[in-house]
């Protein structure tokens, strides 16, 4: 839920939900955490009740630290990028969100940066690959 929740936050936070957005996050849902379909659509449903009352993302972000390690911390920085960059801009609202959950995870620059270019890399390979 903690991850869903800040993944929706990341789609929600330049007051526009793409659509490309909204799937990046159901396929991040459905392959990270070994969801179904509709077990993903009541999982983002909910995260985006709980998103649009939350106020401070150190509920979620403690969540993580304590469940995941470094690698998984990273790797859910790889998976914010690719919401925020999953519609092909960066706003400034966006940039601000990774930037305060990279902190809150205690993830540095540079692994912050490391992520973003996995995730670019990753919505290239998607974009080259022929839809199924």
């Amino acid at each position: 839920m903690a991850s869903a929740c800040i993944l929706v936050e990341a789609a929600l936070v330049d007051g526009h939900v793409d659509e490309r957005e909204m799937q990046h996050i159901h396929d991040v849902l459905e392959e990270h955490f070994g969801l179904g379909t509709g077990e993903v659509q009541i999982l983002v449903d909910e995260a985006t009740r709980v998103a649009g009352d939350a106020v401070c993302w150190h509920r979620f972000t403690r969540v993580l630290k304590a469940e995941f390690d470094a690698a998984e911390r990273l790797t859910m920085m790889q998976q914010l990028w690719q919401v925020v960059l999953a519609d092909g801009e960066l706003h400034a609202y966006e940039d601000s969100l990774v930037r305060r959950i990279a902190g809150l995870l205690h993830i540095d620059d540079g692994d912050r940066a490391l992520a973003r270019r996995r995730a670019q890399a990753r919505l290239a390979r998607l974009e080259s690959s022929p839809p199924t």
